[in-house]
């Protein structure tokens, strides 16, 4: 016959109840004496006095608790270390500020110089480009008589140029421009 597997157990469990505990470990203490009165005075703790309240139950004033116990008699006196204290923690902030700021002055020193070294090799290496562009020598050779014979001959030529071949052609193109009209 088929089992239904959702149906309850037919069986109970039943619980075995607990043994009795095992008996408290004995708390071994010293043999009691009795209490002598010396004993007994030195452990009586007297009952707390209100400065607050008289014996009446009544509030005293603060400013009549502190006269009585001579808060203002008493001098204010003031350690001459502590002074020294103070005005080290006065000044340090102001130390500190003087350490920060001529930190930034030498960082802003030490890079403006930076700056200025690494502008100049810019400047000498642009230089150099733009003539190895235009073809110059570099000043090493510029003092040999070849180099300014050669300077000499080349200028005179671009401007033996440009009278023969720029000018005329420049002032006919000029010419034609403003004769336009006609």
């Amino acid at each position: 016959m088929p089992v239904d597997p959702m149906e309850p157990p037919k069986h109970r469990h039943k619980k075995v109840l607990r043994g009795p505990p095992l008996p408290p470990p004995p708390v071994l203490h010293a043999p009691p004496r009795k209490v002598t009165a010396k004993e007994q005075a030195e452990w009586a703790i007297p009952p707390y006095i209100s400065k607050c309240k008289n014996a009446k139950g009544y509030t005293i004033p603060l400013d009549k608790r502190l006269a009585a116990d001579g808060h203002g008699v008493q001098k204010v006196k003031i350690n001459d270390k502590f002074a020294m204290v103070a005005e080290a923690l006065a000044l340090e902030p102001r130390r500190a500020q003087d350490g920060v700021r001529q930190r930034a002055l030498m960082q802003q020193k030490v890079a403006q110089k930076e700056k200025e070294v690494k502008e100049q090799s810019l400047r000498a290496l642009a230089q150099k480009a733009r003539d190895e562009r235009a073809g110059i020598v570099s000043s090493e050779g510029a003092s040999t008589p070849e180099f300014a014979a050669a300077r000499l001959c080349g200028s005179v030529t671009s401007g033996f140029l440009e009278l023969v071949i720029f000018h005329p052609i420049d002032t006919i193109a000029k010419r034609l421009m403003s004769n336009q009209t006609r």
